[in-house]
């Protein structure tokens, strides 16, 4: 619901004159390794100075991208994300990227032969205003590399997607006066923590205890805290710049 009020905002400011301006985004597919198996491509949005779109979990505001993928023959396509960053203004929290990111993209064929990969991609991107997107975009895959460059960024920006990490010992929700709370336990301290759900329930920004093993994170936008009961949610957070994920059970 949050992420539907979210895109209605979005369309309304379509309306405003800076939506009529040139994109203050670009989108490419860049990138073709092949390993025998898979290649490994990436979608790489460049955004103007003083933009930012969204990570799947976007904030409190904002949407998160949608990726359609077409085939010239049939192929599973796996979109990875780098760990995002924290971004608050006056319109509020949102977690994503600045400047430019990189999605990394592995495309495993049912043969290993060429073919051709199409992006239609829908995202937000926003500075003073927040705006909906839509790019498309197309690449020629085959058995021989021609995008060397390209391929180089798509292992690099690899190397910004979480990896299993398990810093976080417990996890609890604490109720009583004020906002509920979602407390982590933690082995170190880690320099921000994004928490997900299959709930309605936005995690803000984590407050660290003194020693930094303990994160206390307000929940916002769940009525019934009863759903989160005996419910996965994933940690993504970031300890001396490298992004981590687990997975824990909330009792």
């Amino acid at each position: 619901m949050r992420n539907l009020v979210a895109l209605a905002a979005l369309c309304l400011a379509l309306a405003l004159p800076a939506a009529a301006e040139e994109k203050p985004y670009r989108v490419s597919l860049t990138g073709d390794g092949f390993d025998g198996t898979s290649w490994q491509t990436g979608v790489l949005i460049e955004l103007a100075p003083g933009w930012k779109t969204y990570w799947r979990m976007p904030g409190d505001s904002g949407v998160p991208p949608e990726f359609s993928w077409s085939t010239s023959l049939p192929a599973k396509v796996d979109v990875q994300y780098p760990t995002p960053s924290r971004h608050v203004d006056k319109s509020g929290e949102a977690v994503g990227y600045d400047s430019e990111v990189l999605f990394p993209v592995t495309v495993t064929p049912e043969k290993a032969q060429g073919l051709e990969l199409k992006l239609d991609l829908f995202f937000g991107v926003c500075k003073d205003i927040c705006i909906p997107a839509r790019a498309e975009a197309a690449i020629t895959l085959g058995t021989e590399q021609r995008d060397p460059l390209g391929s180089a960024r798509v292992e690099a920006a690899m190397a910004a997607v979480p990896t299993t990490g398990d810093a976080v010992t417990a996890a609890e929700i604490l109720s009583g006066e004020g906002k509920p709370v979602l407390r982590l336990t933690l082995k170190e301290r880690p320099e921000d923590i994004f928490v997900e759900s299959a709930t309605s329930a936005y995690f803000r920004a984590p407050v660290l205890s003194e020693d930094g093993r303990e994160a206390r994170l307000d929940i916002d936008s769940l009525s019934d805290l009863s759903k989160l009961k005996g419910q996965p949610i994933t940690i993504t957070y970031r300890v001396g710049g490298k992004g981590h994920v687990q997975t824990l059970t909330l009792p």
